[in-house]
């Protein structure tokens, strides 16, 4: 993994915390995912956004509280916390 790559994914992984501590919105947090995605396919990584980013779609028009839509992107968003664990060394 590049430096770009580990400094992207970085990024998803402290807005997922944000989003977990009320910090940030969902929308936020889709905005951001979102653009890491497509910064990540021009380093042509084999990392992967995409169905977190459809996940979020779908939950984004679902409508709903703030409240609700955070707990569901949360929840979609389990495996990948899982994942930027396994990517990420802890320094």
């Amino acid at each position: 993994m590049n430096i770009i790559e580990k400094r992207l994914l970085e990024n998803v992984f402290d807005s997922l915390d944000r989003l977990f501590d009320k910090e940030c919105k969902v929308i936020d947090f889709y905005a951001l995912i979102f653009a890491s995605d497509i910064a990540l396919k021009e380093t042509k990584s084999s990392v992967s956004l995409s169905e977190y980013i459809d996940k979020l779609d779908t939950i984004l028009k679902a409508g709903g509280s703030e409240n609700k839509q955070r707990e569901c992107t949360i929840s979609a968003t389990n495996s990948l916390r899982d994942k930027l664990n396994e990517l990420l060394p802890i320094d």
